[in-house]
């Protein structure tokens, strides 16, 4: 819709509104004074009428020249500047603040082996984010996943509560400040450098099952209702996008982050992928990045995704007002592109 209807149909119902509120409370002042009169209520439409009119030209008049000024704007390069806003949202494996986080990782892997070493099976991996590439310069973590043997504890939970105990008890060495069982990891929170950066470890125990060396199950930290649930780490390893697909991912973190919706990233990954795999794609990228967007405000309320690791965990199981917000966020950049392309870059506060 051009903004001159828009803003008509707008003025006309606000203004009109307002002329017929103003109305109501003159004439009930006025029967106050006089009990004997009686309300109006012709007198309250035509006010209503001739506010409606006045709103309705005036928005008319905002709205054909705001259309004007839409249609002299000149198309922008907006591929270039998506693109070339990466590198200022992306965390850079060079990053200095990185590669401290990254240096603890790799001594407390080293320390978990030699305390753990024996009910391991096989070396810690590194997963996540971070790991694919994908994370944000201002909000990064790294995630360790910690592979029991089958034999190794009587359960989940006692697994997951040996390891929080251990980390527990570096608190206050090593720049360690914090331990937070969290629902399906152990939080590590460093400070380094007068900041806070966290390391999430994720242990799982391993199926007893011949040949089998990545499927287990994670303990769920529920306080209500603890349980567990299965995971795959070859799995969730060959769960990759492409190149452009990371680059869509970045950029939409970037987006939600300065909008606080409520998407996680794991499920916006899915999203990106499925959005791929079920449209056709363009060439351009900002055509890419706005199909995505139409692809989640579109289908959001009624796709089921599965996790590639579980087919029982539907990652697009969340609440109806999470759901609401994301696709509402989505409307928005999505009506402003349809009247000025231009706008994407706005969304992304270039």
């Amino acid at each position: 819709m051009n903004k001159t209807t828009k803003f008509a149909i707008q003025g006309a119902f606000w203004v009109g509104l307002a002329n017929s509120l103003i109305n109501a409370f003159n004439q009930m002042n006025e029967m106050k004074e006089n009990p004997n009169q009686k309300f109006d209520w012709e007198r309250l439409l035509k006010a209503g009428g001739k506010g409606a009119l006045l709103g309705g030209v005036g928005g008319l008049a905002i709205g054909a020249i705001a259309d004007h000024n839409n249609k002299l704007e000149k198309p922008i390069n907006t591929d270039a500047i998506l693109l070339g806003l990466l590198p200022e949202v992306k965390l850079s494996k060079t990053d200095s603040n990185y590669q401290m986080l990254d240096r603890k990782a790799t001594k407390l892997t080293e320390f978990l082996q030699l305390k753990l070493g024996d009910k391991l099976s096989g070396d810690p991996m590194r997963l996540g984010s971070t790991e694919k590439g994908m994370a944000l310069a201002d909000n990064f973590d790294i995630d360790i996943c910690l592979p029991f043997k089958s034999d190794s504890y009587a359960s989940t939970a006692e697994m997951y509560e040996d390891v929080f105990e251990l980390m527990e008890s570096l608190v206050g060495y090593h720049g360690i400040i914090n331990v937070r069982d969290q629902r399906k990891s152990v939080g590590v929170i460093f400070e380094l450098r007068g900041d806070e950066y966290k390391i999430d470890l994720v242990p799982y125990k391993i199926t007893a099952k011949r040949g089998n060396k990545t499927s287990g199950y994670l303990y769920v930290n529920d306080s209500s209702n603890p349980s567990y649930t299965k995971t795959d780490i070859h799995k969730l390893k060959s769960f990759k996008l492409t190149e452009t697909q990371k680059r869509i991912v970045v950029l939409l973190k970037h987006w939600k982050a300065l909008n606080d919706i409520p998407l996680s990233s794991h499920l916006l990954e899915h999203l990106v992928k499925d959005a791929s795999d079920y449209n056709q794609v363009p060439r351009n990228f900002t055509k890419k990045l706005v199909m995505v967007l139409r692809h989640i405000h579109d289908n959001l309320d009624t796709i089921v995704i599965s996790s590639v690791e579980n087919s029982n965990n539907i990652v697009t199981d969340i609440s109806e007002n999470k759901k609401t917000k994301i696709t509402d966020a989505c409307k928005k950049v999505l009506d402003d592109y349809e009247y000025q392309p231009n706008s994407i870059l706005e969304h992304f506060e270039i």
